[in-house]
């Protein structure tokens, strides 16, 4: 009997360990790991405005010798360490290559402060890695060959990275959305103004790219519903989230969304922002007469063009006292509560208010731009 005992108890560990052996993720060794090759592209570019396409970054798929899906980065940086790295461009098939406008490209070297104009080395690579399901990247990463090109840059706009705001407002439709905006360099706290129109109430959610495999932020079905206009609101990264509908009263939001703790935040509400003051016939006595601004959604700033006499302006929400900015801190740049009232010099302007960054909000009075 004891015999019996002794075998069946061997069988037993023999199954438990076989099967806590076949629950064990996957063991990547880097050193076996084989990673893509990058092919080098010109060794010089001139950028211009008037050329959309800057270069396509062929490279071989990389190989971990593990049944995994494998995504690819395209990484630029000033140095070779890759300390100051951006990503430029993203996909999960290594046949298609990458790739990168001149805007694209043009916008990463200003951020860097690059002066115009002027031949910069940059450093290129790929990264290979595997994501989870949270959209977090793994420990299994391999880097590609590193390739230089010698780039000039040309005057223009900053480009920073963003996430997706995918809503009834925009059809459902990434090529039409509206976005949050990373300031920082963390790559975690993400912002901006949003218009959702007169289609809010069919809700939206989040993506971190121009499709829906890499991030699907919404509300969790399982959890009790958000109140309307909650402060701020749980989100999870799923397929199968629900909409965000909560926020439905007004038509511009200012939202704030954080990567590590996927908590969106709803930093202002409003349907309407104008021009008050006393510089003109157009904006008179101080609320007597006011010019509300329009928004540009590709730009996702607004804009008014409006004839000037000499005299003071701010900015309301709402045509009301309750929220308002003039400018304290330097010329441009908007300052909230007693801000003191901007001073404007007669003539005809394109006046543009840029709130996305809450820490930085500026306006703009441009001449060459009026009626354009």
């Amino acid at each position: 009997m004891k015999k019996i005992y002794s075998a069946l108890l061997m069988f037993l560990l023999g199954f438990i360990t076989f099967s806590c052996s076949e629950d064990k993720d996957p063991v990547f060794n880097e050193a076996d790991a084989v990673a893509s090759k990058l092919t080098a592209i010109s060794e010089a570019y001139v950028l211009d405005a008037a050329t959309s396409d800057f270069a396509t970054f062929s490279y071989t798929a990389a190989d971990f010798g593990l049944n995994v899906s494998l995504l690819y980065s395209l990484e630029a940086s000033l140095s070779p360490d890759f300390k100051d790295s951006k990503e430029l461009a993203s996909a999960d098939d290594a046949t298609k290559g990458l790739e990168v406008t001149a805007e694209k490209m043009n916008s990463m070297l200003l951020s860097w402060d690059v002066e115009a104009e002027t031949p910069t080395v940059v450093y290129f690579r790929v990264k290979a890695f595997v994501q989870d399901l949270s959209s977090k990247q793994t420990a299994m990463v391999v880097y590609s060959n590193q390739i230089t090109s010698t780039i000039s840059a040309y005057d223009g706009e900053k480009e920073y990275p963003k996430i997706w705001v995918i809503g009834d407002y925009c059809g459902w439709s990434h090529g039409d959305s509206q976005f949050l905006f990373c300031f920082e360099e963390d790559d975690v706290k993400y912002q901006g103004l949003v218009d959702f129109g007169e289609k809010a109430e069919g809700g939206f959610k989040l993506s971190d790219a121009a499709d829906w495999d890499h991030g699907n932020w919404g509300v969790d079905g399982n959890a009790a519903a958000p109140e309307a206009e909650a402060g701020s609101i749980q989100l999870i990264n799923s397929p199968s989230s629900g909409n965000i509908s909560c926020y439905s009263s007004h038509r511009f939001y200012h939202l704030s969304f954080d990567k590590t703790t996927l908590m969106l935040t709803k930093d202002m509400s409003f349907d309407a922002i104008s021009i008050v003051g006393d510089a003109g016939s157009q904006v008179a006595g101080w609320g007597g007469s006011e010019v509300d601004l329009q928004f540009d959604a590709a730009k996702q700033r607004f804009w008014a063009d409006v004839e000037f006499a000499a005299g003071e302006i701010k900015f309301r929400l709402d045509n009301d006292w309750g929220s308002s900015w003039g400018s304290i801190t330097a010329p441009g740049v908007l300052d909230t509560v007693d801000g003191n009232n901007i001073e404007v010099t007669a003539g005809k302007y394109r006046v543009y208010v840029n709130m996305n960054n809450t820490g930085s909000m500026t306006y703009e009075l441009s001449e060459k731009d009026f009626g354009k």
